[in-house]
């Protein structure tokens, strides 16, 4: 498996062919048998790569299934521990690049880690993951674009994707309830639903966390705020403001650059947890499912 066509570019065909490696070659039986040989700092390296605490000059990279590849052109203390969990078979060495598969990343394995609970004040997000997007520029209109590239891909977070559902304009189940489109909704075939709001942050000061709140309201398994690509600065203090509020500190975050071919992950996002203490969020999420397999 080549592993760098995030250097060249990653068509959908490629996230896809990823995906299919990572989980035959590292499924979670094989995981968790060679999580046995890594140390606590190994593990906790895992843990700070899950949460976009990662201090280092080298690039990483990231497949739409969450899978990272890490590309140690300078030497640093991070490489020498991925080279550690390379060694013991949890993840691959490719030349100066790790690849660390999207199942060794899942939270279903880090969340049983004998790890310390990570405090949101105790880390700041210093830099994205690239997700390589190859072909994705000749679309105009971003939420297209990306809905098209999942279409093609059928992948995201660790999940195959059955069903790609574009600017949602009403869902008549939720009637008044529904204040804000999910402008991309993915149903996997584990019948989650990941709901994407696009905000044109050139156009408007707000930055999509109302909107955000709501979707997590609607009841859908994760949620993640699209803004399109400004700089740096501005992108990872918007992650770290969305890792710092309560309300939607398991909203993901990430910018799209349609001229790049890129989309930068700021912030993954984790499970709504607003579905285990919401009556009113589990209600709408049955009513969500039932109508998506009406369209």
């Amino acid at each position: 498996m080549d592993f760098l066509c995030a250097r060249r570019g990653c068509s959908a065909e490629d996230h896809l062919k990823e995906f299919d490696y990572g989980s035959s070659r590292y499924g979670l039986g094989h995981v968790k048998r060679a999580l046995l040989n890594l140390t606590a700092e190994q593990m906790a390296v895992l843990q700070k790569i899950s949460v976009n605490w990662v201090n280092t000059k080298n690039p990483i990279y990231m497949f739409l299934s969450g899978s990272v590849v890490v590309d140690c052109i300078w030497d640093d203390s991070l490489c020498k521990h991925l080279d550690a969990i390379s060694k013991s078979g949890a993840a691959e060495r490719q030349g100066s690049a790790f690849y660390l598969p999207y199942t060794l990343l899942s939270e279903e394995v880090l969340e049983n880690l004998p790890l310390p609970e990570l405090s949101e004040e105790d880390y700041e997000i210093k830099r994205p993951y690239v997700v390589s997007l190859k072909g994705i520029a000749g679309e105009a209109d971003v939420v297209e674009a990306l809905a098209s590239f999942f279409e093609r891909a059928s992948v995201f977070l660790g999940r195959r994707i059955a069903k790609v559902v574009r600017k949602v304009p009403y869902v008549p189940q939720l009637a008044n309830k529904y204040t804000d489109r999910i402008d991309i909704l993915l149903k996997g075939v584990d019948n989650s639903l990941i709901g994407f709001s696009y905000v044109d942050v050139t156009k408007t000061y707000h930055l999509g966390f109302t909107a955000a709140k709501n979707l997590l309201m609607y009841g859908l398994d994760y949620v993640v705020i699209l803004h399109p690509y400004v700089d740096h600065d501005f992108h990872k203090g918007v992650g770290n403001r969305i890792k710092n509020r309560w309300d939607i500190a398991e909203v993901g975050y990430a910018s799209v650059n349609l001229m790049e071919e890129e989309v930068h992950m700021y912030k993954l996002p984790r499970a709504n947890r607003y579905l285990k203490m919401s009556l009113s969020a589990q209600k709408y999420s049955s009513l969500i499912r039932d109508y998506v397999e009406t369209l």
